[in-house]
Order: structure tokens, then sequence, then C-alpha cells
């Protein structure tokens, strides 16, 4: 029987997201996201968070709220600090073992190195927590290598470990599994059934060479069968159920050129299309990882405290701020500023609700905190590797049905074929312009402006 004096077991989200192709003129755009949980022991004894975590009575001014801090024994600077503390009331991370070197300021920093580095051990126990879980799982030969995906694929290399990692994390994630039966993965290995499971589309914006086109997956025969998978799923579930991790969810969103140029038109900066994209498949991912929880083992008291999911970001289109962009997709939101430079960019904040990618406003099924890393080269974590890997698997399947369908519009087998980045974009486009023109096929959904 759990003591209040035993610190509390809790559960924390780490969100990953990256893209594929943002930088290519044909195909869509492709931005992923991976959702995984850590058990993690947070500072305090179970009946003090509960008293820190209890709601305020509501008033018609003030939501339901943690209460103040005055019964929690956790050092604070100053009177100010506490103040704004009980103004804002509390989450996990309040509680979570942080160093003392982080009471640094940005202000107090002497260069970028040292704010990545203060940005870095602020999430020290967690982020690398979940790294160093799934290392030696990792490392394993041929079996699950959570890594960049351009370490996994690029021209000299074939599909084929791209594309195992990607039917390995979608066969291990709790949504999947709530579906389908691992068993029956390859009953679902399709390219149209993938996109259904994995991809937000828009229907109005898919362009000809993709309607009714269908393929059978795993794409490269070096790949294998997803039958003979068995082993593999054996030792992922064995290293998982161990280190107390869970891979909840992974998802994605492709952006044809259609929807792309009509973003463009709506925001203004590519810069703004990729924070809109990425931010809005955020909140969509925490709120299917809030609706697929699984009821919580009577062992693991995580009663006291809302959920934190700490979300891994790269650096947007090269901008340095998103306060202003955070505010807007999570209404009422109070997002506080951590760090903010070329180096990184952190917010930390409570939210009950989040914008989607329609526009619309949705409830989150209870409060949570959030803190929000935008940095470069994130991919040597986990979320943002396995982020990498379903981004750039799905970005190449989808140059498939471009390929062949522009192959049959010029009626020349040899056509070469173009990945879409700009050089080569140009020579396929020349190649290509009389037949398009035939099929009345406008520029807008085959060419994206920027």
């Amino acid at each position: 029987m759990t003591s209040d004096a035993t610190p509390l077991k809790s559960t924390v989200y780490i969100i990953g997201t990256d893209e594929a192709g943002y930088g290519p003129n044909l195909g869509p755009l492709l931005v992923a996201a991976s959702c995984w949980t850590l058990q993690t022991e947070s500072l305090g004894a179970v009946e003090t968070l509960r008293r820190a975590f209890s709601p305020l009575a509501k008033s018609p001014s003030v939501e339901s709220e943690p209460a103040a801090l005055s019964d929690v024994k956790k050092p604070t600077k100053s009177r100010r600090t506490k103040k704004k503390q009980t103004v804002d009331g509390v989450s996990l991370f309040d509680f979570l073992p942080e160093p003392e070197t982080l009471s640094s300021t940005p202000e107090s920093l002497n260069d970028g190195a040292s704010e990545v580095d203060v940005v870095s051990r602020r999430v020290e126990t967690l982020v690398p927590k979940l790294n160093d879980s799934l290392a030696e799982l990792c490392a394993r030969r041929g079996v699950f290598p959570l890594v960049d995906s351009k370490n996994l694929y690029g021209p000299s290399k074939s599909l084929a470990a791209l594309e195992r990692s990607f039917w390995l994390a979608l066969g291990s994630t709790r949504r999947v599994a709530q579906t389908v039966k691992r068993s029956k993965l390859a009953n679902v290995a399709t390219w149209r059934s993938a996109l259904e499971i994995l991809c937000a589309e828009n229907a109005d914006a898919i362009p000809p060479w993709e309607r009714e086109v269908d393929f059978p997956l795993p794409r490269d025969a070096k790949t294998g069968s997803l039958d003979d998978l068995g082993t593999a799923f054996e030792q992922i579930d064995a290293t998982l159920n161990a280190t107390g991790v869970s891979l909840v969810d992974v998802a994605a969103r492709r952006v044809q050129p259609l929807e792309f140029n009509d973003l463009i038109a709506r925001l203004g900066l590519k810069s703004d299309l990729i924070a809109d994209v990425t931010t809005s498949l955020v909140v969509e991912t925490i709120l299917r990882a809030l609706q697929t929880q699984p009821p919580t083992p009577p062992n693991l008291r995580t009663d006291a405290a809302f959920p934190v999911f700490i979300v891994l970001c790269d650096k947007l289109g090269g901008r340095d701020r998103y306060a202003p962009l955070l505010a807007a997709r999570f209404p009422g939101a109070d997002v506080k500023t951590l760090v903010e430079s070329r180096a990184a960019s952190v917010y930390r904040f409570c939210a009950r609700r989040g914008v989607v990618r329609d526009g619309s406003t949705v409830d989150f099924p209870t409060k949570i905190a959030v803190e929000i890393r935008f940095t470069a080269k994130g991919e040597a974590n986990v979320p943002t590797a396995l982020a990498s890997i379903c981004a750039k698997y799905f970005r190449e399947l989808s140059m498939i049905p471009f390929n062949d369908f522009w192959r049959r519009a010029v009626d020349d087998a040899n056509l070469r074929p173009t990945a879409g980045y700009p050089l080569d974009a140009k020579r396929f486009r020349a190649e290509v312009d009389e037949a398009r023109r035939r099929l009345n096929i406008a520029d807008a959904v085959f060419w994206r402006e920027r």
C-alpha cells in the first residue's frame, strides 16, 4: 500500500516532431510526431503533492486551478517567485528534480552555448532517461534503429532500414494496438491503409496522381515480410516493459502543393507555414495521447498532478520567437519564456484547450502542463528520430505515384524520376509541362511556390 511518505510516481509524455520535404517544389511536405511516456519519480510525498494539486473552488472568473503552494516545502528564491507560483498554479514540473544551476537566467549567461547547456539540464532527468532506456535496443544490429532518418536512407541506401523501423514503431504504438493486432498488421500494409492510420489529409487537396492509387507495403524487397518481425517485437516489448517506457502514438500530416500554396497565401511566410503545421500536429497528438491513456495501475499514484508534456521541435523556419504563436495555438495559456535565442527557444505553460488543423478549438480531457523546446539538430533524441523516420518514409512513398503518373502522362517509361528539390524540379517541370497543360492540371496543384 502506498504511504503518504512515498515519492509520487508520475507519467511524463515526451513528443518529438520533425519534417521532410520542406525545401522541394514538387510533392508534399511531411511533418510527423512520435509520442512516448516515461515514468518518473517526483520530489515530494504523495500527500504533499495531492494538497498542492487540489483544485480551487470555481468562481465566475477563475477556472479550476491547483491550490497555492503555501504548504509545499519547496525552496523559492524570493517572495515574488512564490507569489507568481501561487497565481499560476503548479504542475509536476514544480516537483521534478532540477540542478541548482538552473537558477541562472538567460540574462546571466555569456553566450549561446551556455544557454543550450542550461536548456538541456532542465529536462536532463527525462529526455536523456528515455534515450538511455532504449539505447541498447537501438544499437542491436537490424532490430530497431531509432536514429535520424538520414542515417538510414539516402541516394546510395535502400528503403529497407527506414521501412522496417516505421513498421516496428507502428506495431508497437498504444493507439494502433487498440485497433489492430500485430498478427493482422500485414492486412493494413498498403499505401492507402497506412496513410489512413498515420496521416491527417485534406481530401480537397489530393492531386490527380494519388486518386484511387494504392500499392502494397513494405515497398523494398529487402525489408522482408511483416510476418517476420515477431522476434524484433518481442525484444521491443521486453525493453519497454523493463524500463517503464511506452510508445503511445506516431502520426503525420501531409501538405500537398495546393494546400501548401493556400497556406502561404494566408500566412505569408514559409516559416509561418511550417510553424502552423507543426504546432497543430502537436495539439492533435496531445489530444489523442490523453484519449488513449490506459487505466492507472493501482500501485501508481498519478492523481495528484495533471499530465506533463515535453515537446521537442526543430527550429521552425529559422525563427527564434514562438511565444505569440503558442499563445494562439493554446488559447488561455500564459506562456512563459524560459530561454529565447538563436541556439534554443524554450517555453512552459499550462493549458486546457488547443487549436487544431482546421482552426477549431478542442478541449483536453484534463488540464496539462507543457514545456516545448525549439532547438537545432534534435534528431539525437529518440522521439525526434522516430518522427524523422515517419516523415521521410512517407515523403519517399509519396513521390512513387507522382513519378509513375508523369511517366504515363508523357508516355515515356524512361522519364528520369525526381525527388522534387529545386534544381531538378525545374528540369522535371519543363519535361512534363506540355502533358500538364494537356491534362488541364493547374500549376498550383503541381508546383509549390516556395
